[in-house]
């Protein structure tokens, strides 16, 4: 391999627990949600190349939308107009293929770890024209999960989900997902959150001693918590389905992650998570398998 060219892999996330406090004054949600990367990974090939632009091939599972709204176009074409304002004047563009294993739009983060990834690997192609802090922003930018995949393998994530406070590597344990392998698009699923179940009714201002109280106090408790299970549910009623089946096996240690459609279920042995992910797809249908949880960031120096 060229030191024009990176082989990447851009793992995926579970939200152990998700509380949405209520609205904020700029019409996001509040957030308290601890996630955590696992090691299910898309792989990505990126390349620079003296024809100018970003091209993207995608294979393995399929991703709706034109080629040039997906996230790796994007990160990669703000990553190239932001190195021009760092001083640099960089020919050529960027050629990415991206060979994608982690379920779409299934609250596994896979889009924003594509584009994470892509940004530190863009970079380094690059010579570093950006610090590590530069990339986040971009990534912020992007999407609120973004930014998570540019540190550490477990973190707090507050605001938007976008402030991020590192925690301690996770426990080694096994990770079944789930997923019915039913559409669910986030936007409908906040929509359909009940604003009666929010704690604050009108705009969400904490402070940052009362967001580190909060984070401790979810922290302590250990109970796995999502805000937007229940409006998720009612939308696709198949995820209180694979909740209910895997929480007689694993009780307490079962919930969805992110938005949905997707469930975990935390396992101390591997090789009954493996049995209950045969078991639950014969039972229910749809996608299942077992994985572990990263101990290390995916961006070296992290």
């Amino acid at each position: 391999m060229s030191a024009n060219t990176l082989y990447l892999r851009t793992p995926a996330k579970i939200n152990l627990s998700l509380v949405a406090l209520g609205k904020r004054a700029d019409g996001y949600h509040e957030l308290l949600t601890e996630m955590v990367m696992i090691d299910l990974y898309d792989d990505l090939l990126l390349e620079r190349t003296l024809d100018p632009g970003i091209h993207l091939r995608l294979s393995g599972r399929t991703v709706d939308g034109d080629l040039s709204a997906n996230l790796v176009v994007r990160a990669l074409s703000l990553l190239w107009e932001a190195s021009k304002k760092k001083g640099l004047n960089p020919s050529g563009g960027f050629a990415a293929d991206l060979s994608k294993k982690i379920p779409v739009g299934a609250g596994l983060g896979g889009g924003s770890s594509n584009a994470a990834i892509a940004l530190w690997g863009g970079n380094r192609l690059l010579g570093h024209p950006l610090s590590i802090d530069d990339l986040r922003d971009l990534g912020r930018s992007l999407g609120a999960d973004v930014p998570f995949f540019l540190g550490s393998p477990r973190a707090m994530g507050v605001g938007r989900g976008d402030i991020l406070i590192p925690l301690p590597p996770p426990e080694p344990v096994a990770i079944l997902l789930w997923n019915p392998e039913i559409p669910l698009p986030t936007p409908a699923v906040y929509k359909a959150l009940d604003p009666a179940d929010l704690e604050y009714k009108g705009p969400v201002e904490l402070t940052e001693k009362e967001r580190s109280n909060r984070i401790g106090s979810l922290l302590k408790s250990g109970v796995l918590v999502n805000s937007l299970e229940r409006p998720a549910i009612g939308l696709c009623p198949q995820i209180g389905k694979g909740i209910e089946f895997l929480e007689k096996i694993r009780p307490g240690n079962v919930r969805m992650t992110g938005s949905g459609p997707t469930v975990f279920a935390r396992f101390s042995v591997r090789e009954k998570a493996v049995e209950v992910s045969g078991e639950i797809t014969t039972a229910l249908g749809g996608w299942a398998g077992v994985f572990g949880v990263l101990s290390e960031s995916p961006v070296p120096g992290i």
